[in-house]
């Protein structure tokens, strides 16, 4: 009588621990029916942010910017001032590793800092640039998992 149940419940339970397996998510909140929250979902999983994303914690260590360089942020994104000697590369490495190489875009509005060229791994961020001294540089890095 139990071997006819045997099968399928094997089957549950394999596919159940599949799914487990396969998830880095480790914590989540719970969310709501009251659409007035500060963050919202749709049925899609979609999310809408009605207010600024600020990305808080300490800030990576940066080096190889020149003399005496600056950062003012987080590893998620922030402002380097690149030092007073001439370079054309600054690193900067993150306070916790990320689980897969982040995307990071660098950004500046001094025009002869020429294009910007971005090289990362899951501890540091890489930025290449025309040499300059004392440039303000934005950047913003996301992983996808």
């Amino acid at each position: 009588m139990m071997k006819k149940y045997f099968a399928p419940v094997a089957l549950i339970l394999g596919l159940t621990l599949g799914l487990a397996f396969a998830q880095n998510i480790t914590k989540s909140i719970q969310l709501s029916q009251d659409p007035s929250g500060p963050i919202g979902f749709d049925s899609s999983n979609n999310s809408y942010f009605p207010k600024h994303i600020n990305a808080t914690g300490p800030s990576p260590a940066v080096g190889t910017c020149g003399t005496s360089p600056s950062v003012a942020g987080s590893d998620n994104a922030g402002k380097i001032t690149t030092g007073s000697t001439a370079t054309t590369a600054c690193t900067l490495t993150f306070q916790t590793a990320f689980n897969t190489a982040p995307a990071c875009v660098m950004a500046t509005a001094v025009t002869n800092a020429g294009p910007t060229f971005v090289a990362t791994t899951t501890t540091t961020a890489t930025f290449n640039y025309a040499s300059a001294t004392s440039i303000v540089f934005s950047y913003v890095c996301m992983s996808v998992s």
